[in-house]
């Protein structure tokens, strides 16, 4: 039906005729609104699994589908996946790893559009793929990023408490972790207590569940001192050869840093100053060269506070 033509208004009394339009017009869009129509809508699809010994993988395939309504115009166009209309298939029960599920109208809620129904879903049908639900226990990998102030410094390896985590999910995925990082943490901001609360790193990894969540990072700190060691033997590393060198000085001063308990108990008779064999090599008899030396006999945990002096050793001339 048309609404009336505009035509009708020629000639006569306008009051009447523009009332008479009014009342046309009203019930030319009070038929039309009743008529039914029709609206295809992309509605994705949902999987609502009821089996706890499988997972869903991915999403079904087609992840959306093409839905035709019918029902009151004004009812019908509100219909848009942006308003929360989807197809949500339920399974109770999985037998095995892939299934093809037939649609059903009446998966489609459309309770809240009145006189609305589902006339056709195309395709009819979508493929589901599951994987079984396994769990292991994964052991937790320390990352740090970072330096400890300037005031602290380490007295033994950091250590997570648990160090181990128990990790459910698709076992496709469970069989490809070894270990599992810690989200970094920063070690400019660890304080004299030592110890942080760390999170399992989990990005790429969705759909696992993780047991316990709070892990606690140890990292035993103690207050960082310098001490000297005024008189380091420096010996020279021949390689195995028996030529004789000549080193001045012959003993040069260190300085260590590191954890006031670690360094106090250090031993200087331990440490070396050597000579390394390729510093050496190409210097003929009588000659002489300043030469760099290695610090030997350092234990874990502690460094040098400064760049450790040269030394110039001679080639002694062989009668």
């Amino acid at each position: 039906m048309s609404p009336p033509s505009v035509l009708a208004f020629a000639g006569g009394n306008w009051g009447l005729k523009a009332a008479a339009f009014g009342m046309a017009v009203f019930l030319w869009a009070l038929v039309r609104v009743g008529t039914p129509d029709q609206r295809t809508v992309t509605v994705p699809v949902n999987v609502r699994l009821n089996d706890p010994e499988w997972v869903v993988m991915g999403d079904p395939v087609p992840a959306t589908v093409q839905v035709r309504f019918r029902g009151p115009p004004t009812e019908v166009f509100r219909l848009t996946a942006m308003d929360g209309v989807s197809i949500t298939v339920p399974v109770a029960r999985v037998p095995g790893k892939e299934m093809v599920v037939a649609l059903e109208e009446s998966w489609i809620p459309v309770d809240g559009y009145r006189g609305v129904q589902v006339e056709d879903i195309i395709p009819s049908a979508v493929h589901v793929h599951f994987d079984r639900v396994v769990t292991a226990t994964i052991p937790l990998r320390i990352t740090t990023r970072g330096v400890l102030p300037e005031r602290l410094a380490l007295t033994r390896d950091l250590s997570l408490t648990p160090n181990v985590v128990r990790v459910s999910g698709p076992a496709s995925v469970i069989e490809q972790i070894d270990t599992l990082d810690i989200i970094p943490v920063d070690l400019s901001r660890v304080d004299e207590r030592g110890t942080v609360q760390a999170v399992v790193d989990t990005a790429g990894r969705s759909g696992l569940t993780i047991v316990p969540r709070d892990i606690t990072l140890r990292i035993p700190v103690e207050e960082s001192i310098d001490r000297v060691f005024p008189r380091v033997a420096v010996v020279v590393n021949l390689g195995g050869r028996s030529e004789s060198f000549e080193v001045l000085p012959s003993v040069i001063p260190i300085t260590i840093r590191g954890s006031r308990t670690r360094v106090l108990s250090l031993d200087g008779r331990l440490l070396r100053a050597v000579v390394p064999p390729e510093a050496l090599r190409g210097l003929g008899e009588g000659q002489r060269r300043r030469v760099p030396v290695i610090l030997e006999g350092l234990p874990s945990y502690l460094s040098l506070a400064m760049e450790m002096d040269t030394v110039v050793v001679s080639r002694q001339v062989v009668p």
